[in-house]
């Protein structure tokens, strides 16, 4: 039967880190395995930071075991405060929040996407290389470069 312990990531390697458990007059573990949701055929991959604090599964002497999962704390709250949103921010600041009805993407650059009741939004530039083919009514409002473009069947002549 092994143990259950929280401690603080000091180093990593690969899909490995090492923690550090404050409890125990600062011993630092062997090297733990990450626990990872999957490896192969839909992987998924995370490495925890050095200076997160981790909840881990060691066996009785402490010499094996798994790093499982993260821990938000004082120091490092959690982002968000309801038990019906996943809110992902990512290093570079960027954010993806889903909520009922509603995913939005927020990149560092300041362009937002929101899918919401049947509709994308897009606040932001956007550019499109390649074929784009809209079917319905069409609006354009705004600075554009629709030269040689069709929309409705007539061609546009750009601005």
């Amino acid at each position: 039967m092994g143990t259950m312990r929280r401690g603080i990531v000091v180093d990593g390697r690969g899909s490995q880190v090492k923690v550090q458990f404050d409890d125990s007059d600062g011993v630092i573990s062997p090297w733990l395995d990450v626990a990872q949701p999957s490896t192969i055929g839909k992987q998924a991959y995370r490495r925890f930071k050095k200076g997160e604090m981790v909840r881990c599964y060691l066996d009785r002497k402490g010499e094996s075991g798994e790093a499982l999962h993260a821990i938000y704390n004082d120091q490092n709250p959690a982002p968000a405060d309801s038990d019906d949103v996943a809110h992902y921010v990512m290093p570079d600041g960027s954010v993806i929040v889903w909520e009922p009805g509603k995913v939005t993407a927020t990149d560092v650059g300041g362009i937002t996407v929101t899918m919401t009741g049947g509709k994308i939004t897009v606040e932001g530039n956007v550019e499109i290389t390649g074929n784009l083919k809209v079917s319905g009514d069409v609006t354009v409002e705004g600075a554009t470069d629709l030269k040689d473009t069709k929309i409705n069947g007539i061609t546009q002549v750009g601005n």
